[in-house]
């Protein structure tokens, strides 16, 4: 005998299987909140930093974004608004996160970059205190040997002086108000003659050698007589005594440009002619010598000016 089941049974069984089509039949297809929570935690699965800085933070994300699919699924409409906003929320939590992460980073990059142009800069400055320093040295050292040059250059001038005094003493010359002169006297010549005697030989030599050890030097060679004769004479031949003596440097490879001659003839006596030694003074041939750079003192100029 089949049961039948009671109308009041029926009845219920009736309004649940209406309910759970009514339920089926108002579901959405979109929700914007869950739509815009899996956004979200799309975008914070993106971020580079999101594993360092915010890890915990994705994983509260991803589960309030899968009770919200299970609440879906369900048909609790209510619930997925909030597990969709909580799983937002936790997404926008994540992206601040990782944003303080980066923002911390590049901090952090920044400083690191400060300090080594620091370090940089230090090591411009010790290179440049170095190098300075090295400068210094070097400008000492050559004052050092610019100071050692110039004791050697006036130990040089010293010992040149010595030498030039010894050599103007050995043919005795005298410093005068014309500069340094040289006397050479008449017995270098026979009387009237103008041509050098054998003997005055050796006195040529000497000459040419200090001459030839003084290149910068000059002589103003000056032919002087007595007053025995006419001026003009005695002026020719004192000028052609004075050439004697430049010709016979000449022929010792004393060049011709540092060679200067003038006849004084009877102008300038050293002692009276009245007598025969004072005579015998009075013939010669004075030899002036130019200072180291070929100039004569004005008293040595104005008796050739003035002849």
């Amino acid at each position: 005998m089949n049961h039948v089941p009671a109308p009041g049974f029926r009845a219920g069984l009736c309004f649940t299987l209406l309910a759970m089509v009514a339920a089926c039949s108002t579901t959405p297809e979109r929700i914007p909140e869950l739509e815009q929570a899996r956004a979200a935690v799309q975008e914070l699965e993106r971020e580079p930093k999101v594993q360092q800085a915010a890890s915990e933070t994705l994983g509260k994300a991803r589960a309030a974004l899968n009770r919200a699919d299970t609440a879906l699924e369900d048909g609790e409409l209510a619930l997925v608004t909030h597990e969709a906003y909580l799983a937002r929320r936790q997404a926008e939590i994540g992206m601040q996160l990782t944003a303080e992460a980066e923002a911390l980073e590049a901090l952090e990059e920044a400083e690191k970059r400060r300090n080594e142009l620091r370090l940089e800069a230090r090591s411009r400055e010790a290179e440049q205190a170095q190098m300075l320093a090295r400068q210094r040295a070097a400008e000492a050292e050559q004052n050092a040997r610019e100071a050692a040059l110039s004791q050697s250059v006036a130990a040089a001038a010293l010992d040149e002086a010595d030498r030039l005094a010894d050599e103007l003493d050995e043919m005795e010359a005298e410093q005068t108000e014309r500069g340094i002169v040289l006397t050479l006297s008449d017995v270098l010549f026979d009387t009237d003659e103008a041509e050098l005697r054998e003997g005055a030989m050796r006195a040529m030599d000497r000459l040419a050698e200090y001459m030839a050890s003084n290149p910068k030097r000059e002589l103003l060679i000056e032919g002087h007589t007595d007053s025995t004769g006419s001026e003009e004479y005695n002026r020719e031949l004192a000028a052609e005594r004075a050439s004697a003596v430049a010709d016979a440097l000449l022929q010792r490879g004393i060049e011709r440009s540092r060679l200067r001659t003038v006849g004084l003839g009877e102008a300038y006596p050293v002692a009276t002619n009245d007598t025969a030694a004072g005579r015998q003074e009075n013939r010669r041939v004075e030899i002036v010598v130019s200072d180291p750079n070929g100039q004569f003192p004005a008293a040595a100029e104005e008796r050739v000016t003035s002849r």
